[in-house]
């Protein structure tokens, strides 16, 4: 009996002990939900900075918290009926499931192979899908130093279109140019070549009307452009640029088509097996 009571003892003395421990290692503790320090000390990177490690810890602890604050708030301000939100979960639990079965459906059923004759067709017939603001080139687009001993060379043989000397200047600009685009081989809208440039679109697009090649020296940099081809804003763009578009307006139409008949399969098949009932 002494030796059970021991063990006893020693068993509520150990509990306590783990209690007052986990008790110390709390961050946060808001209603149940506890935030211990080790969750987030472990979050903060090696060798930070005592103020910086506390602002971390405080960002953490207010993403952490505000959430659960605002759940405590509206337990504490909207109506029973207002915090019940059974239909809102059955909804969405049945939107889930929904969605699952029509994404099971469609896999099995959809045909993702499109033939560029199929292509072609839909392109010859959804032309003006295929007409932008924007300008669609083939381009060559390099910036490189304005003190470069190699600028001299590169600004020579920009706008060349012999095979010999391409191969000089692609190697030029491999090796010195501080960025160094060939659209040459597909083409691409002049969005992407302001991106490429960082300049203004509306800039470019003037430049272009102008002339299709520029150079634009500055202080640190000089950037070198030449357009292969272009089709201007508002044309009719090249079948080669809207492949992946047609390719995908295609499946998009597939898809709607299968949902369609999946939508009708399923209200004649209701009807049939009297699982609706209409009463017009």
């Amino acid at each position: 009996m002494k030796r059970l009571s021991a063990i006893l003892i020693v068993a509520l003395m150990l509990a306590s002990c783990s209690l007052f421990q986990s008790k110390s290692d709390i961050l946060v503790k808001i209603g149940k939900d506890v935030l211990y320090k080790q969750d987030v000390y472990k979050l903060i990177p090696e060798g930070s900075s005592a103020h910086d490690s506390a602002i971390m810890v405080d960002q953490y602890v207010q993403s952490w918290a505000l959430p659960r604050l605002k759940t405590l708030k509206a337990q504490e301000q909207l109506t029973l009926e207002e915090r019940d939100i059974t239909k809102e979960i059955e909804d969405f639990r049945n939107n889930l499931i929904s969605f699952r079965y029509e994404k099971m459906y469609m896999e099995s059923r959809i045909d993702t192979i499109v033939s560029r004759d199929q292509m072609e067709d839909y392109y010859n017939n959804h032309q003006q899908s295929f007409i932008y603001d924007y300008s669609v080139v083939k381009a060559r687009l390099i910036t490189i130093g304005s003190r470069s001993p190699y600028y001299s060379n590169i600004k020579e043989l920009y706008q060349t279109t012999n095979p010999d000397e391409l191969s000089q200047l692609h190697d030029l600009c491999q090796s010195y140019a501080e960025k160094y685009e060939d659209y040459s081989q597909s083409w691409v809208s002049m969005l992407q070549v302001a991106r490429d440039l960082g300049m203004m679109m509306s800039e470019l697009e003037d430049m272009l009307s102008q002339n299709k090649s520029f150079i634009i020296e500055g202080e640190q940099k000089n950037i070198l452009v030449f357009f292969y081809e272009i089709y201007p804003p508002n044309t009719l763009t090249p079948f080669d640029y809207n492949e992946k578009k047609i390719q995908e307006a295609i499946i998009s139409k597939r898809k709607q088509e299968i949902l369609a008949k999946l939508e009708q399969d399923l209200l004649n098949e209701a009807l049939e097996n009297n699982k609706m009932k209409r009463y017009d």
